[in-house]
């Protein structure tokens, strides 16, 4: 009896000790949260369309400089005159929209707080972020404001998931409507990312999506500088490479970007960049995936020379070429005067097509604040199918669409939309 007795001690011990064990395993974050909470802010805005409010919303930011500036997402503030910043002790200031850049989601705000000591978040890096690694997303969800969620790095340059100029950190923190614009963290309590959106709008799945923090301020250093983004453009439509083409094109390796089409006097034409040419890497970076060309590349402000290493025939080669400017590539505005939509598209890439399973259209990467297109309730990621009576495959048959419109009036669009699906809505020209 004493030996069983003394057997059901022991395991209960251990059962005790493993226990502690594994709480000594997490990490507290206690300090963590009340280092960052006070820098965290909450946005509110008012979207107003031919002059009276149609909406309200908004989402979260966070303070980057104790004279009051603070980074949000693009979307968050799109369509506001003024947004309404919340600071974490409940005061509420209007700010000034300092610049706003949709191709990266990011928007940088202003306050004036006066007298009022702001705390500023440090900013850290993604360049030492491990897959696997502690985060916490901070924001206001559904409104609930000074929420906090952690978990982990699932996984890092999810190029293939929205804007071909941002590789996403992916994670499993728990992430929904509001959060966005909110600060990711790590351990140290330095942001990292932006977090940006989750695969269904609906409900958190465990697949959420921030934005570098190193691109982020990268934009936020443009924009304060410039109020926009000086982006550079190569001119080429590409796809990934398999082991099948790494073959066919004499690759020592599966990576790359292999040039489909080549834009007439664009950088990538004029420097002789050819289709079939494979990219692999960019100033010494190594392309190890179709989507970090774009990544590279729209880092860089036009007229920057940049030094493309290619394989032509089996061959490598490096070949120098000055970027064009990206701005207003593909803008909707027609040659016969009719009016500007106020929207800017590209191809669906062959990532694009995989990631959506669509595999007609064009997306759209940049919507104009107040343009008819806004106005309709357009966005950035939406894929064109159809304008008018002219359905829509390529960037060719948009403008050609958009030529044949009408001076005034109202036209349909089929979009679709990740997690909505396909709808139609009515651009009103006047």
């Amino acid at each position: 009896m004493l030996k069983r007795l003394l057997s059901v001690t022991v395991v209960a011990w251990l059962i005790v000790l493993s226990g502690c064990a594994q709480a000594d395993s997490f990490p507290d974050f206690t300090k963590l949260v009340d280092k960052v909470q006070p820098s965290v802010v909450s946005v509110k805005i008012e979207v107003k369309r031919w002059g009276r409010v149609v909406g309200r919303g908004g989402g979260s930011g966070f303070i980057v400089d104790e004279s009051g500036y603070i980074l949000t997402n693009h979307h968050v503030i799109d369509g506001a005159e003024t947004p309404v910043v919340k600071l974490y002790n409940g005061r509420e200031f209007d700010a000034k929209v300092v610049g706003s850049d949709a191709n990266t989601d990011v928007a940088l705000l202003k306050i004036d707080a006066g007298d009022l000591e702001l705390e500023a978040l440090e900013i850290g890096t993604t360049k030492d972020l491990k897959v696997g690694q502690w985060v916490l997303a901070f924001g206001a969800p559904f409104n609930l404001e000074h929420t906090v969620t952690a978990g982990i790095v699932s996984a890092k340059g999810r190029g293939e998931v929205g804007s071909q100029y941002v590789p996403f950190i992916q994670t499993d923190v728990a992430i929904n409507r509001g959060n966005s614009g909110g600060p990711l963290i790590n351990l140290d309590g330095e942001v990292v990312g932006i977090n940006s959106m989750i695969f269904n709008p609906m409900i958190s799945s465990g697949l959420s999506f921030s934005i570098p923090i190193d691109l982020a301020d990268n934009v936020r250093q443009q924009l304060l500088k410039d109020g926009k983004v000086n982006r550079g453009f190569l001119g080429v439509t590409f796809g990934p490479i398999d082991q099948d083409k790494a073959d066919a094109f004499g690759l020592d390796d599966v990576g790359g970007a292999l040039v489909t089409r080549v834009l007439e006097d664009m950088a990538a034409d004029k420097a002789g960049i050819k289709v079939g040419d494979v990219v692999i890497a960019v100033d010494g970076k190594r392309v190890r995936k179709a989507q970090d060309l774009p990544f590279y590349i729209g880092q860089m402000p036009a007229g920057e020379e940049v030094e493309l290493t290619i394989v032509r025939n089996g061959d490598k080669e490096t070949i120098e070429v000055t970027l064009s400017d990206a701005n207003g590539q593909f803008t909707a505005s027609s040659d016969t005067g009719k009016e500007e939509l106020g929207i800017a598209v590209t191809a669906l890439t062959p990532d694009l097509k995989e990631a959506t399973g669509i595999e007609r259209g064009v997306i759209i990467r940049d919507v104009e604040r107040d343009s008819p297109a806004a106005r309709a309730g357009l966005r950035q990621g939406d894929i064109i199918q159809k304008l008018h009576r002219t359905v829509i495959t390529t960037p060719e048959d948009f403008q050609q669409a958009v030529a044949s419109l009408p001076e005034k009036g109202k036209v349909a669009v089929l979009i679709v939309r990740q997690g909505v699906g396909s709808d139609f809505l009515v651009i009103e020209l006047k």
